[in-house]
């Protein structure tokens, strides 16, 4: 009985979430678009996520959940292969017209489009074909089983925008898009800010069965350095911002904020390397450069061990297919120089590689060639603006390394469909591998995790040993916001990106 009274009177003096209010967030890179399919940048998710919802929501264990998303059931068959959604019913864009099967159909196929260059086409080729059953009902034709199939939906795969706001605005549609999800565009300064307004025909709700989102507006602020970003959140200019390694430490003792913490948000910096280009199309030069980096240096100086050492490959702690890996090339300097001399360059050699303009991997990348000039290697390197970079580097093939960060996605066939496949976006060699292909389809097609597991534990080490990607840090996500910011443990999904439709502001005279 004294449970029951005490669980009542916690009910009936729960905090009840207020509505209105301007939230102010700042971020340290601008979008490459707000067009979830054609963004190239993990990045962009910050902004697209407040804009869309997808066919498949999840927890941030990766479990569906079908009280959040625009499918309300879905079943799997497997002979022939397919999935089936019944589809949430008064639905509209935020340009007004409705969602359903139709939107469905055109979504996915415009992924599937070869001329379109989505981003996640190479994990959606599995799909055969989409059927309108009904108004409120579609069916994925599968190629072969999809076990990765629901998780895939659940980003940006699964995106619904609106089919005649992409066909009216073509190109222009980037910047003006238009979603189902809790917030609409009202405005973009380039470089500088993205300004949300409230949806107001938003059909979400919360668990009470309050109509969602609670804020009115949201600005997110373009703001590079970490400097002006840690002393606008100190003095009230913003009111959530991810935190900057070297403050994490201050924050903590501050208690006028509040932080959540993400163990493995993102992989904080990874060495991504073009396989085909000269000189490091030989692997003994790819593995002696590894050889010649101590993580556990760049971790001390750059992250103020705030970050996680990298213990595996590119699947972060937290997320259910890593393990940690014997594949990966340790600190070993005399290592490094005897592969120097196996690959026939005792005397080192020279090679340009390029970082992004982000504030930790600027001098990480000096201390990665302080690191290389004592085993013989120089590396010159080229700052450039994250999507130019990244442009450059997996389309334009321009450089033999790229050292970058990555964002954090659990389901694992999302980074081995892109990055992995030899048609993937993120592949920047592009070289047939039917082998690795092999895998990459096999793991996304079992629909138990242990069989899934055992598959990208193998592709792994495979990418591990041939020192394709090979990550030195595992980044942790801090998010910190004043006291009167609430629901601040919902503000990090499962890829660590911000969803803000249950974040609210509480006023001047509420408890703290």
């Amino acid at each position: 009985m004294g449970a029951l009274m005490l669980a009542l009177a916690t009910a009936a003096f729960a905090e009840q979430p207020q509505y209105g209010g301007h939230l102010r967030i700042a971020y340290t890179n601008e979008p490459m678009s707000l067009d979830a399919v054609l963004g190239r940048s993990g990045g962009d998710a910050y902004y697209w996520r407040q804009i869309f919802d997808q066919l498949v929501d999840a927890d941030p264990d990766l479990t569906p959940r079908p009280a959040t998303s625009l499918a309300t059931s879905w079943k799997i068959s497997e002979a022939p292969h397919a999935i089936t959604f019944e589809l949430r019913q008064g639905v509209r864009f935020h340009d007004g017209t409705p969602f359903n099967g139709e939107s469905v159909k055109f979504n996915v196929e415009r992924i599937l489009d070869p001329a379109t260059m989505a981003t996640p086409r190479a994990s959606m080729t599995v799909i055969d074909s989409v059927d309108v059953l009904g108004e409120h009902r579609v069916r994925l034709n599968l190629k072969r089983p999809w076990g990765a199939g629901l998780n895939m939906l659940a980003d940006r795969g699964g995106v619904m925008n609106s089919p005649g706001a992409v066909r009216e605005l073509g190109r222009d549609y980037g910047w003006n898009p238009s979603g189902t999800g809790p917030f609409r565009v009202a405005g973009v300064v380039t470089g500088t800010a993205v300004h949300l307004v409230r949806n107001d025909d938003y059909w979400g709700v919360d668990e009470a069965g309050n109509r969602l989102p609670y804020l009115d507006e949201v600005t997110i602020r373009v703001i590079r350095d970490e400097t002006v970003l840690v002393s606008a959140l100190r003095t009230g200019e913003i009111d959530v911002a991810y935190l900057p390694y070297k403050d994490v430490s201050t924050f903590r003792r501050d208690r006028r904020f509040r932080i959540e913490t993400m163990p493995g948000g993102s992989i904080a910096h990874v060495f991504a390397f073009n396989v085909a280009m000269a000189p490091l199309d030989d692997p003994r030069l790819r593995r002696a450069v590894m050889h010649a980096i101590d993580p556990r240096a760049i971790n001390t100086a750059i992250y103020f061990d705030n970050a996680i050492l990298a213990d595996s490959g590119m699947w972060p702690v937290g997320a259910w297919a890593h393990e940690p890996s014997t594949a990966r090339p340790a600190y070993d300097p005399e290592r490094s120089r005897q592969l120097l001399r196996e690959a026939g360059k005792p005397d080192g050699f020279e090679f340009t590689a390029a970082t992004n303009n982000n504030a930790l991997h600027i001098p990480a990348a000096e201390i990665v060639r302080a690191m290389l000039r004592r085993v013989g290697i120089t590396m010159d390197i080229e700052v450039l603006n994250a999507g130019v970079a990244t442009e450059r580097f997996f389309h334009g093939r321009q450089y033999p390394l790229y050292m970058t960060g990555w964002s954090r996605y659990p389901e694992p066939d999302w980074l081995a469909s892109l990055a992995f496949k030899s048609d993937g976006y993120y592949n920047a060699a592009n070289l047939p591998r039917p082998d690795i292909d092999a895998l990459v389809e096999r793991g996304a097609s079992f629909y138990d995790l242990a069989s899934r597991k055992r598959v990208y534990l193998e592709l792994n080490d495979l990418v591990l040993r041939e020192t394709w990607f090979v990550p030195l840090i595992y980044g942790v996500n801090y998010a910190a916001a004043p006291l009167r910011v609430r629901n601040l443990d919902r503000l990090m999904g499962w890829d660590g990106k911000m969803n803000l439709r249950e974040i609210w502001i509480a006023g001047e005279d509420s408890p703290p």
